[in-house]
């Protein structure tokens, strides 16, 4: 019994170890990954608010749980007063125990580091931008540590930083040739960008000593100030230049920042020349040029307020210098195209680093170095556009000298092009004039025929050659002018459909109702000896759908395709009435090239739930060449071997336009001898007029 009491008190305290262990983060060094472990991913983090917590208090047990474990790649807490505390456990399983502990962000005031050396006891490491560079444990632009970490050991650390900037707690530990690996390659990379920045300040001085251009000198002092804010933010200045004054080290951010504003001020105002472009924004940006030098007089006063003003005029800076070159180049200064991208990218990249130091946006190598990047790329297009300048004064000479023997050359092409749109202008009105010519003769003769009909039976029966009251003749009578009346009222349809003038009565109808309308026409077929049929495949749920329409002119509709299947059907033949929602139509009609173009179109504007109805005939179909016109006015594709008053041409134009006030689309598809297929279009009814449109 004891020895199972025993197993059962080991159990405990295993579990319990493992839960004490898991609570605290633990980077362990093994064979599976060396040279660089990502401390940040394994560590726990406590905001110290009143930054008057010392490493007694943080390492007690009472804080010891306020500790919470960080899940969001690097931390990035922007610019807080709060004083930050790191705990780590590094577990080295390897028989190296010498390793460098990197702090990758160089503007940091203070960082301390504490390893514990016993029971509750901790040795201090200090490091941060507010000491000396010659007191850092290792002479790197970095805050860095070098660790002896036992072997087959786990020891534990805490770090506290304190920063006026941006905080960013981005810690990694490396082994020492990795380290050094990884050094030479940042060095050699920070070569190459300082080195081209110092070519472009040197050749550009060049430029100004023979151009006495003084935007030149600007643009070199832009430069400076440009590369000043790079080498001071990746720790280089603190590093070479002024390794011994921290307290200029920690305003010199501020500084290169404010003289990079002014500079870029001054060099967009010369050398776009916008005192004659866009004279309020010339004021503009003497405005910003005095507000940044007011800046540097704050600075040497206060830092936290020169922090504050330095971001606000950055904030004003960005779209000031976008507008200017925007109305620069819109107003014919073409040098400002490559001002406008070059520092429409500078400011993107300098944003993104804004927002990554203030904690807004996740921090990463590429956040960390957006400025740098974007820098070196606005410095190249800076260095275009006064090379394009160069060119363009080089230009603007021989375009001079060309100018008088290109103007003949342009007055001849001018003539000849303006004889050209005379010319057709002359031949659309001609083809209009023969269109409207055809357009009366049609009328005429539509009209005239019949009323020549007419006036010869009356004539017959005057001079007693016809019975008055002959049936036939009166029906044959009554027959055309029913047709001339017809034919009036669909030119008065027509002309007010034109007009938008025509009354349409929009009411809501459910699809049940208006299948049973469509199926009404049965009697319309059958009584020509043809086989009516009817086709739809709506759900119930479909069924309840609601259109918005006037039931009339939908009559008016169907009479028409109707009327037209019914005459060229021959004896014995079937017409087919089809309503199919939308989608189902154009998945089954996809395959067929012929239309796939059509369809496409109109599914641009009917994707959303539709109906379509078609009217199918196996009649003498339509050749291909009278397809386009077919709901032209006055157009009869069988013109030449169909010659009866019954067939005016206006049907089909008509039903046209009642579709269009329907909001749908119409379109036919026919082959010779096969029969032909008219379709229609009608939305479904959603609540809002605008949705049906």
């Amino acid at each position: 019994m004891k020895r199972i009491w025993s197993i059962l008190a080991l159990l405990v305290i295993v579990i319990c170890g493992g839960i004490i262990n898991d609570a605290q983060a633990s980077v362990i060094i093994n064979q599976e990954k060396t040279g660089k472990y990502n401390i940040y991913e394994n560590m726990e983090i406590l905001e110290d608010k009143e930054g008057n917590l010392t490493i007694e208090d943080v390492s007690s047990t009472t804080l010891s749980n306020q500790f919470t474990e960080n899940k969001e790649g690097i931390p990035s807490y922007g610019y807080k007063s709060s004083v930050y505390w790191l705990r780590f456990e590094i577990d080295n399983k390897l028989s190296t125990d010498e390793y460098i502990l990197e702090f990758p962000y160089a503007p940091h005031d203070s960082i301390t580091l504490y390893e514990q050396n016993g029971t509750n006891k901790y040795t201090a490491f200090y490091g941060g931008d507010l000491l000396p560079f010659s007191e850092r444990d290792r002479k790197h632009r970095h805050v860095t540590f070098e660790l002896i970490i036992p072997e087959k050991e786990t020891s534990i650390y805490y770090v506290r930083i304190q920063s006026e900037g941006s905080l960013q707690l981005s810690v990694v530990l490396w082994d020492e040739e990795a380290f050094s690996e990884k050094s030479i390659k940042e060095y050699l990379l920070f070569g190459i960008y300082y080195g081209s920045t110092l070519v472009m300040v040197v050749y550009n001085i060049f430029l100004y000593s023979s151009l006495r251009l003084r935007s030149y000198l600007w643009y070199v002092l832009l430069i400076f100030a440009v590369s000043m804010t790079q080498l001071t933010l990746n720790g280089f200045a603190y590093q070479f230049l002024w390794p011994d004054f921290p307290w200029w080290n920690n305003r010199s951010i501020v500084f290169s920042i404010a003289l990079s504003n002014l500079a870029g001020a001054l060099f967009v105002n010369k050398f776009l020349n916008v005192q004659h472009y866009a004279k309020r924004w010339s004021r503009i940006l003497h405005m910003l040029t005095t507000f940044n030098i007011a800046i540097l007089v704050v600075l040497m006063l206060s830092y936290s307020l020169a922090l504050h003003l330095v971001t606000l005029s950055t904030i004003l800076f960005i779209p000031v210098v976008l507008t200017t070159t925007i109305l620069c180049w819109k107003r014919g200064n073409k040098a400002a195209r490559y001002l406008f991208f070059a520092w429409f990218i500078l400011l993107l990249t300098s944003l993104v680093s804004y927002l990554s130091d203030a904690g807004t946006l996740p921090l990463n190598t590429f956040t960390r170095y957006a400025s740098l990047i974007g820098s070196f790329i606005e410095m190249i297009l800076f260095s275009l556009a006064l090379a394009d300048r160069v060119k363009i004064i080089q230009m603007e000479k021989e375009n001079a000298e060309r100018a008088t023997l290109l103007l003949n050359e342009e007055l001849e092409e001018r003539v000849q092009k303006r004889t050209e749109e005379l010319q057709k202008s002359t031949e659309k009105l001609v083809s209009m004039e023969r269109s409207r010519r055809h357009l009366l003769s049609n009328i005429s003769h539509d009209l005239g025929t019949p009323m020549t009909s007419i006036q010869g039976y009356v004539k017959a029966m005057l001079d007693g050659v016809i019975e008055p009251c002959d049936q036939t003749y009166l029906k044959i009578v009554h027959e055309k002018t029913i047709y001339i009346d017809r034919l009036i009222q669909d030119l008065h349809d027509l002309s007010r459909l034109d007009e938008r003038q025509a009354s349409f009565s929009l009411n809501k109808v459910s699809v049940q109702k208006f299948i049973q309308f469509l199926y009404q026409y049965k009697s319309d077929v059958t009584s020509k000896n043809l086989e009516f049929q009817f086709d739809h495949q709506l759900s119930l749920e479909k069924n309840e759908w609601v259109l918005l329409m006037d039931l009339n002119r939908m009559r008016q509709v169907m009479e028409n395709l109707i009327s037209n299947a019914v005459k060229y059907t021959k004896e014995n033949g079937f017409i087919k009435i089809e309503v199919i929602e939308y989608e189902e139509f154009y998945r089954r009609h996809r395959h067929q090239e012929e239309i796939a173009v059509a369809l496409d179109n109109i599914g641009n504007i009917h994707r959303n739930q539709s109906l379509v109805i078609g009217v199918h005939d196996n009649g003498i179909g339509i050749d291909a060449q009278s397809l386009p016109y077919i709901f032209d006015r006055f157009y009869r594709a069988d013109a030449e071997q169909y010659d009866t008053y019954r067939n005016a041409g206006l049907g089909l134009a008509i039903t046209k336009e009642i579709i269009d006030h329907h909001n749908g689309m119409i379109w036919v598809e026919s082959l010779e001898s096969r029969g032909s297929s008219f379709y229609f279009t009608l939305p479904i009814y959603t609540g809002e007029m605008g949705e049906n449109k």
